[in-house]
């Protein structure tokens, strides 16, 4: 089920069935295993849960462990680590039927000034200015294999424009870089930390294979096997996640059936709000 702006309407409706532990219901629907960006955000959502007033999440670590099902609850159990004077620490472990899919570990921070610099933004086209990957994605339904066409024929809530022309079937060798521009359409609350959690959720989309890119494979190619096996986000400074973002991903290494990709996400006035790490799996199958 999904709401007006496509994000599963019960996706942080959780029940708590004991002192900092909590199930959801099955996600269901036609996707033969579940998003990761899915379970991530939902982890760090019963992490935040918790945490004392006026601490902000400023890094998270998660390993997929195994793939989750759409069939099937999720039971995710919180570890109170530690609070100290500044930082406070929780670890959240997901599992279905008792297998763990997911283990997450969060850090808080209470906001503070102090000396600072950054990246810059690299130069792009306003968002404005480019084609909706909704109608990008919908020109490619028909040519991709059935569980990539699953995934995309939705509504995911995002509203993506692409830097880079966006090649879905046979692409030639490029740089493995690319930058898209993202908000997701449904207006968010005031609380910094939902705009948090929506960015974990959006940003396990598009950043893995970027690596596939130097060697002309796509992501919907059917001999293509690929899963997340890890993912990594530190977030810098306040932002908005229903207003534009541009996710500037790179990918310094592909090989031995791995890649490793980088994100650096800026708001439209150039602001360096959040940088992503994650390792996937890839495997060309016949």
């Amino acid at each position: 089920m999904t709401d007006r702006g496509g994000v599963p309407a019960n996706l942080f409706v959780f029940d708590e069935v004991a002192p900092d532990v909590f199930t959801v219901p099955p996600t269901g629907g036609p996707l033969e295993r579940l998003f990761g960006g899915h379970v991530l955000a939902q982890a760090l959502a019963t992490a935040q849960r918790g945490a004392p007033a006026g601490r902000l999440v400023h890094s998270c670590h998660a390993y997929f462990v195994r793939a989750g099902r759409v069939d099937r609850p999720i039971r995710f159990t919180v570890h109170r680590d530690s609070d100290g004077r500044s930082f406070s620490a929780r670890r959240v472990q997901a599992t279905q039927d008792d297998a763990v899919i997911l283990n997450l570990a969060a850090s808080f921070h209470v906001e503070e000034e102090g000396p600072g610099q950054q990246t810059p933004m690299p130069a792009v086209p306003d968002p404005e200015t480019l084609p909706s990957q909704d109608d990008v994605i919908a020109a490619a339904l028909p040519g991709m294999p059935p569980h990539r066409a699953a995934f995309w024929d939705r509504d995911i809530g995002i509203d993506f424009r692409s830097v880079e022309p966006f090649v879905t079937v046979s692409p030639s060798p490029s740089l493995p870089r690319r930058a898209l521009w993202f908000r997701f359409r449904k207006p968010l609350g005031d609380d910094p930390a939902e705009h948090q959690r929506m960015l974990c959720y959006a940003s396990d989309l598009y950043l893995m294979h970027t690596g596939l890119l130097p060697l002309g494979v796509s992501w919907c190619d059917p001999r293509l096997q690929d899963a997340s096996l890890d993912h990594a986000i530190w977030f810098h400074r306040r932002f908005r996640a229903d207003e534009w973002l541009l996710y500037a991903m790179d990918s310094p290494f592909t090989g031995g059936a791995r890649t490793l990709a980088r994100g650096t996400i800026f708001t439209r006035d150039g602001r360096l709000v959040a940088s992503v790490a994650q390792e996937g799996l890839v495997r060309l199958k016949d």
